[in-house]
């Protein structure tokens, strides 16, 4: 059975291992997780776990992490991500272990994640690459495409918003 729990200090080595998979570090060539973390385009969905405004959830199956959903804020000109809107909308990162993909891991997580961020935050983006199976899951999310960027690897990703209005 899947449960969910708040993200805590503790985790953040299993958020690095989620932030592997979200970005896709898997597929570029010769990247080790610690390459990862050293990464200006990824370090700052981790570092320093706990600042204003982080809030995630993480999915549990027989008390073991199998994946996360979490938000963060970042602030123009100190850390202008590709799907950057403004300093109170949280970029959205979550991931599920690729041995339990398509179990329905990632709308728990995401479910649970959001039943606390809808009360803090009005709105939440996130940038997915085009293409990528997870963007139908944040569309029943109430995700809605704002436009497209060139991603950190040189193909195209979508910022997608999820705002009040749309919520599910």
């Amino acid at each position: 059975m899947v449960t969910t729990r708040l993200v805590v200090s503790a985790d953040t080595e299993f958020l690095w291992q989620m932030v592997y998979w979200a970005a896709h570090v898997d597929e570029d060539e010769g990247v080790t997780l610690d390459d990862m973390r050293r990464d200006p385009d990824l370090v700052g969905h981790v570092a320093e776990w706990g600042r204003r405004g982080d809030l995630g959830a993480v999915a549990e199956l027989d008390g073991v992490p199998v994946g996360a959903a979490w938000l963060r804020l970042f602030v123009r000109g100190v850390s202008d991500y590709s799907a950057f809107v403004d300093d109170e909308t949280p970029e959205l990162v979550a991931a599920v272990a690729p041995e339990h993909l398509g179990r329905g891991i990632g709308s728990v997580v995401l479910t649970s994640l959001f039943r606390h961020a809808d009360r803090v935050y009005d709105q939440t983006v996130l940038s997915v690459r085009t293409g990528n199976p997870a963007a139908r899951l944040y569309e029943r999310f109430g995700f809605r495409e704002l436009d497209r960027h060139v991603n950190r690897v040189g193909t195209e990703s979508a910022r997608m918003v999820r705002r009040a209005a749309d919520r599910g």
